[in-house]
């Protein structure tokens, strides 16, 4: 008798202690801080899971910006997370990804552009400020392979397989839209 207790009791604190650990685990795969958190987000490739779910809209750039490396023909942008209404800047933990629109996911160029801090708490504050930039590829499934990542194309590497564009550069004409240019993503719009 004492042992069926014993083995019921420890049954129990098992079950308890489980549902405890997957109760953390319970709000999805990303890793993104609250909206409120000014925590660092040090985005994983499964961040991105998902993301032909996430908002979108066809990718415009305002009349006057020049498309740069982006100008491969129609493309699609998503995001993770909308900024609340009359934000000065995206949340930490927004992801921004862009994508051409070929048929066959493995020729489509993925670009993507992280908020990793707030502006003005020490990532890449010389360029895009609190700005990651990703390059990946679509899998297929809604879900990216990760080719680089970081404030720059490590050397001998490209953007997308697009010749090296100075991100910081081109998106730093854009700091009053915290460094963000699509029509869709214009901070005055949510």
């Amino acid at each position: 008798m004492v042992w069926v207790m014993r083995y019921h009791e420890s049954a129990l604190a098992a079950v308890l202690v489980g549902g405890v650990l997957c109760a953390g685990c319970s709000g999805g795969s990303s890793s993104a801080p609250s909206p409120e958190s000014d925590a660092p987000f040090v985005a994983q490739t499964s961040d991105f899971a998902g993301f032909c779910s996430w908002s979108h809209a066809p990718a415009t750039a305002p009349g006057d910006a020049g498309d740069g490396v982006h100008g491969l023909g129609p493309l699609t942008v998503y995001w993770n997370r909308s900024p609340p209404h009359g934000s000065s800047e995206f949340p930490v933990g927004t992801i921004i990804l862009k994508e051409s629109n070929q048929a066959e996911a493995s020729q489509r160029v993925v670009f993507a552009m992280v908020k990793r801090q707030a502006r003005g708490t020490g990532y890449n504050t010389g360029g895009d400020d609190g700005w990651e930039w990703w390059s990946v590829t679509d899998l297929g499934n809604c879900n990216v392979e990760r080719l680089w990542r970081g404030t720059a194309p490590p050397t001998g590497e490209s953007y997308a397989g697009q010749p090296v564009g100075d991100c910081n550069g081109c998106h730093g004409m854009v700091v009053d839209n915290d460094y963000v240019w699509d029509t869709a993503l214009q901070l005055s719009k949510f």
